[in-house]
């Protein structure tokens, strides 16, 4: 199903960003950074594609999608990706805070955001971990056809809206990642074991429901 594939994708490119950020945080810890700027930059970086894409994706039309299929809004898999986008929220801002500051940190200051930092990595582990077991799956389980095919529709138009945030917030992360190059994988694997195929496109159906 192609929009397990294209979250997949994203889940991939957040799990590469997370593995280039604890490479950066375990630098941090030992001395300065190569470039305490990067912080900010990490941070915007997790705002614009792990918040502003992926998680908007998720929250505005993943979730309800499920909602509307019989998957309960206020218990189980939806409230807990729900909270943990909540905290995640919180953490990268505890980033962006501290990449304010880019300049001049002490070296109490780089203990505290080289823990910060890392906090975030391995929340995000953890969060795409729930996401891979209980919440992707309930797609297969609860759409039929045609709800998955309005489901990849809406999916469709979201990255056609948000087109230019996307290139730019993906090319940014995927630049930190090349810089802070990690010495393990994310994590992240693909659904029943599945190759995730990178092809873009799908065509589209009718209306979505209500």
């Amino acid at each position: 199903m192609k929009a397990v594939e294209s979250l997949i994708r994203e889940h991939q490119i957040i799990g590469r960003l997370a593995d280039a950020l604890e490479v950066y945080a375990q630098r941090t810890k030992q001395g300065p950074p190569p470039d305490a700027a990067d912080l900010g930059r990490f941070a915007a970086a997790f705002i614009d594609f792990a918040e502003r894409i992926h998680h908007d994706k998720e929250e505005n039309i993943l979730l309800p999608a499920l909602a509307r299929h019989g998957v309960r809004w206020d218990d189980g898999a939806l409230p807990a990706v729900r909270r943990e986008h909540r905290q995640e929220s919180y953490l990268i801002d505890v980033l962006r805070q501290a990449g304010e500051r880019a300049g001049s940190w002490n070296h109490e200051d780089r203990r505290h955001i080289a823990a910060s930092a890392q906090a975030l990595v391995d929340f995000q582990r953890n969060h795409h971990s729930l996401e891979s077991t209980e919440l992707l799956p309930l797609l297969d389980a609860r759409l039929d056809a045609a709800a998955q095919a309005q489901l990849q529709c809406a999916i469709d138009k979201f990255d056609r809206e948000h087109e230019a945030l996307r290139a730019a917030a993906l090319a940014a992360a995927e630049s930190l990642s090349a810089l802070y190059g990690a010495p393990r994988r994310s994590g992240v694997q693909a659904i029943d074991g599945q190759l995730v195929d990178d092809s873009e496109g799908s065509e589209c159906c009718g209306g979505l429901e209500d």
